[in-house]
């Protein structure tokens, strides 16, 4: 590894991303000299992008929307978890070339035992399934959850994006997903909705429930602010991006990184 440690995060349109802070951070809890950049990359642009930031001499990137999906096409190596979930949000590069794995799943994990609920006992409704409810999904079986409930908008697309995690799929907005969200004791959403009567009424899940947004910014959702409005505990995206890019900097790294730095950086919880 070079003295200097080069991160970045790519995504777009990344309009707003804490992910270098979050590097930045973790690099200083080790003593390390570095830096982190964001880098706005369509989809069309990865493939140029990943080669160049390797022959830049770059030790590992994380990626966002639109690109967890595509860039598995551009990797020489990947991850038995990230191959599960069709999704990588972590990119290392070396002398055998790009190779890459999923966080998102492990640090999810993490996040809820740092939230003091355990994995495995989990009721979970993940509403969408893109990328990092795959991911979700399958970190969840592997920790022995019962079988994840998914409600996606577009029941075709959601059913081949899952095939082989074990998720079952429920209609979007009918009665069956009314019943999973009422006895559910987590809701995600992975969804890009921000009105939260569009991604399921706070009202209409129970009271002991956690809910989780995946979606994080300068404020918290509204989503989780009318959640937490009426009383349920709630939490926005940038505890799982904490967590996240804890587990990517120890890839990169090959150390241990400790959660304070990160978690204070970036001011989780809140």
């Amino acid at each position: 590894m070079s003295l200097e440690v080069r991160l970045a995060v790519l995504g777009d349109p990344l309009d707003y991303t804490r992910s270098p802070d979050l590097h930045r951070a973790g690099l200083a809890a080790l003593g390390l000299a570095g830096d982190s950049r964001a880098l706005r990359t369509p989809e069309s642009e990865l493939g140029a992008r990943l080669s160049a930031l390797a022959a830049e001499g770059l030790t590992g990137v994380n990626l966002t929307h639109p690109l967890k999906g595509p860039a598995m096409s551009h990797l020489s190596r990947i991850g038995e978890t990230a191959r599960r979930a069709r999704s990588v949000n972590t990119v290392g590069f070396d002398r055998h070339g790009g190779w890459g794995e999923t966080t998102d799943g492990p640090g999810f994990l993490d996040l809820l035992r740092a939230l003091s609920r355990d994995p495995a006992n989990q009721r979970v409704v993940l509403l969408g399934a893109g990328g990092a409810a795959r991911s979700l999904v399958v970190a969840l079986s592997e920790a022995g959850a019962p079988p994840p409930r998914v409600s996606a908008r577009r029941m075709e697309v959601a059913d081949a994006a899952l095939e082989g995690t074990g998720a079952r799929l429920v209609a979007w907005r009918s009665a069956e997903e009314r019943s999973e969200l009422a006895r559910a004791t987590l809701i995600v959403n992975a969804t890009p909705l921000t009105d939260p009567e569009q991604i399921a009424a706070p009202d209409s899940i129970g009271r002991g429930s956690l809910i989780i947004d995946l979606r994080y910014g300068e404020a918290l959702t509204p989503w989780v602010s009318e959640s937490r409005r009426i009383g349920r505990e709630a939490f926005d995206g940038l505890g799982l991006l904490v967590f996240q890019a804890r587990r990517s900097l120890e890839l990169w790294l090959a150390r241990e990184v400790p959660l304070e730095p990160l978690a204070a950086a970036v001011g989780w919880p809140r």
